[in-house]
């Protein structure tokens, strides 16, 4: 489990309240609301946000609403996400689209998007709404690149799945740890250590995320069995196992990607082709690549009040299992 301050664990708190309170009179818009937001997640965009604020520069109050506006846009996404990628599941429970429809689930995501931004003109600071505009136009081009790269299977490359791990995942990590120091009034160095710290901690928490969705088979991880494999996606994990495979094995794999029921023996022979070990090996060195990454930016910021909390969410990306 993440080691969260109690104080740190209250701001948490607060962003959920802001969040619960952002409803509207419109019934049917309740219930889809509420229903996102009944499962709390782990807000960690927020909790990075609400770290890099620290600062007796700026109010607790507008770091809880940067947070929040974080949040909202984090969760907007994932919205987005479950239709283009037909998710039938989030978080534990069914999806919004499989709950409704992808005309409801398109709608509210926008609705969710456009709460973030009444809240970021709030905030009043020019340079934090034009980096989160930036972050979510990034977010959105990152999406429409992965759908390219389904019909590039063969020729895909390290660079690309890196890009696509930056926009999609590291981009809004990068965009909270920045805005964050913007708000507490940080000074331009610290700002750019904060921002790449972020950028590489949050390609680090999409390659453990693809880990995790390989090892759902054997270990409870709160996400459907093999979820990305089902919905074609070639990530870490698979494009290492693809490279060291003999080309019946590779052959197997490719065939299978994107087969929705997948009968038990053959996620069984995925699973072990995948997390074999070097195939696996080489992903965790990945992983072990950014988190030194994530470290070293982090030792540039070591009299920041936050710095052995963002070295506890650092520590916990590598160990954690959901």
């Amino acid at each position: 489990m993440r080691n969260i301050n109690k104080s740190t664990q209250k701001e948490l708190d607060r962003v959920q309240s802001i969040i619960n309170k952002e409803l509207i009179a419109e019934q049917t818009i309740k219930e889809i609301y509420d229903y996102i937001f009944q499962s709390e997640g782990k807000k960690t965009r927020a909790l990075i946000s609400l770290l890099s604020s620290r600062s007796k520069n700026t109010t607790l109050s507008k770091r809880i609403q940067l947070a929040s506006v974080i949040e909202l846009l984090h969760t907007a996404t994932l919205v987005h996400d479950d239709v283009v990628d037909e998710s039938n599941l989030r978080r534990g429970s069914k999806s919004v689209n499989q709950v409704w429809t992808n005309s409801y689930s398109v709608l509210i995501g926008d609705f969710i998007y456009s709460k973030a931004f009444i809240l970021m003109v709030k905030l009043n600071q020019t340079d934090i709404l034009g980096e989160l505009a930036s972050a979510t136009n990034d977010i959105a081009r990152g999406e429409m690149i992965q759908l390219e790269m389904y019909e590039k299977k063969l020729t895909l490359t390290l660079a690309d799945l890196l890009k696509v791990s930056y926009l999609k995942t590291g981009r809004l990590f990068e965009a909270s740890a920045k805005t964050g120091a913007i708000l507490a009034g940080a000074k331009n160095n610290e700002i750019k250590n904060f921002g790449l710290l972020g950028r590489s901690l949050g390609i680090a928490f999409q390659i453990q995320d693809d880990i995790l969705d390989y090892k759902s088979l054997k270990l409870n991880t709160g996400k459907p069995v093999l979820k990305d494999f089902k919905e074609g996606k070639i990530t870490f994990p698979l494009f290492y196992a693809i490279q060291k495979a003999t080309p019946k094995d590779k052959k197997f794999l490719l065939d299978n990607l994107g087969e929705k029921n997948l009968a038990l023996s053959k996620q069984k022979k995925i699973y072990d082709l995948v997390i074999s070990k070097p195939s696996i090996k080489e992903t965790q060195a990945l992983l072990e690549q950014y988190l030194s990454q994530t470290k070293k930016y982090l030792s540039k910021l070591n009299n920041h009040p936050s710095y052995d909390e963002m070295l506890n969410l650092i520590n916990f990306s590598k160990k954690r299992r959901k």
